[in-house]
């Protein structure tokens, strides 16, 4: 399928509860994953977090967070995969974004990914995802 709406903030929460279903990237344990953006309204930056999961998007651990600088201080961003991660067949790489003007909106996107390498029954640890700006969500203000 093809998401039109890629640019679009987040209908529902995880990944727009649709994404890609064949596995799109392989990746090492230990990699560093660059992740490009295009260029498009910024909102004036914002916050953005890149997190992975491993349990068909139940939960989120994150890898990397940007506060107020994301997309005004450049569109790539360099983002670990842990070298103690398990290795996966099949594991969620994401990103979100919560823009810092406009309409409070939650943007989010996904792709899948297999992790090779690691540590087999290795853990990938981390803070949770924010969650923000949909229903049922706390609000993030201007």
């Amino acid at each position: 399928d093809i998401d039109y709406d890629m640019n679009g903030p987040l209908g529902e929460f995880p990944c727009k509860s649709y994404k890609s279903r064949k596995i799109e990237y392989t990746h090492n344990a230990g990699d560093t994953v660059k992740v490009q953006f295009a260029t498009g309204n910024t909102h004036n930056g914002g916050h953005c977090q890149f997190a992975l999961s491993y349990d068909n998007d139940q939960t989120f651990v994150v890898l990397k967070t940007v506060v107020r600088g994301c997309f005004k201080d450049g569109l790539i961003f360099d983002v670990p995969i842990p070298a103690t991660a398990p290795p996966s067949n099949r594991a969620t790489l994401a990103w979100t974004w919560v823009n810092t003007e406009g309409n409070r909106e939650y943007y989010m996107n996904s792709v899948e990914i297999t992790i090779n390498g690691g540590v087999p029954g290795g853990t990938v640890t981390g803070p949770k995802l924010v969650v923000a700006d949909l229903p049922g969500y706390p609000t993030i203000p201007e």
